[in-house]
């Protein structure tokens, strides 16, 4: 039987009540229908968008790494060898053999004022610089302090890559024992150094040796320059259960202020 009351009844009317009844089924599968597809759409913007902001953070966090461990070593390196006054002192008196090794176990003859070591495997390299500073003149360790004692002290800064993948930096005053190492920069997959040497004597290198070749050679006194070579993990790609390097290698070399 017809909703509608009589044929008498007029059409909008009929209508309007027939809506009142309730939607039909197709009506509300069709509803539903489009709703899916708007939160299914929703969902995939969600995704993107926390996709997009994950690879521009980790690309951030590399870039932000990359330069601060640079900008560290750059001015810790280039110190190298630097003490207060060559006037009245030698380099040997200002730099004297250290009661203690270095935090890689290196030492330092009398006058010397890098070293480091070779990674066994492919692993990464170790590197000690030293320096002195006088009290109150500005110049940093590796560390971020600087010498406000009242006296002259002398710096030996170690940087090294520990197993969670992290640089580090040891600071030794005075050729006591070494502190604590300071994390720099986190992930890191491998840094080695490549030193530029003067075999010849006549002021200028000509040629890249690596540490245990410069130590088997006895030229710490020639090298006049350290060339970086950094790879960092890829925060973008790397996975719980599978570490991806950055393809591109970070390479960087520094001058020794001495040598110039």
């Amino acid at each position: 039987m017809s909703i509608c009351r009589s044929v008498q009844e007029a059409a909008p009317a009929c209508w309007l009540r027939q809506r009142s009844a309730g939607f039909t089924l197709i009506e509300l599968m069709v509803a539903i229908t489009m709703a899916l597809f708007l939160a299914a759409g929703l969902v995939a913007v969600v995704f993107s968008m926390r996709s997009s902001f994950k690879t521009q953070d980790g690309l951030t966090q590399m870039q932000e790494n990359s330069r601060f461990l640079l900008a560290v070593m750059n001015t810790t390196i280039h110190h190298a060898g630097y003490f207060t006054d060559p006037t009245i002192q030698l380099q040997a008196t200002a730099l004297p053999v250290p009661a203690n090794a270095n935090g890689d176990a290196t030492t330092f003859a009398a006058g010397q004022f890098i070293t480091g070591t070779t990674g066994a495997n492919g692993t990464s390299d170790t590197l000690d610089v030293r320096f002195q500073t006088a009290s109150g003149d500005g110049v940093v360790n590796c560390q971020g302090d600087s010498n406000t004692t009242g006296a002259n002290v002398v710096y030996t800064n170690t940087f090294a890559l520990n197993s969670a993948g992290q640089i580090t930096c040891t600071v030794a005053v005075d050729g006591a024992a070494p502190g604590t190492a300071q994390v720099l920069v986190d992930n890191v997959a491998l840094i080695t150094m490549l030193f530029a040497v003067d075999t010849d004597s006549d002021g200028n290198p000509d040629t890249y040796q690596s540490a245990s070749a410069v130590t088997a050679a006895g030229r710490w006194a020639s090298v006049r320059a350290v060339q970086l070579k950094v790879i960092m993990k890829d925060l973008v790609n790397s996975t719980a259960a599978t570490a991806v390097n950055v393809p591109t290698v970070l390479l960087h070399s520094i001058n020794l202020m001495n040598t110039l």
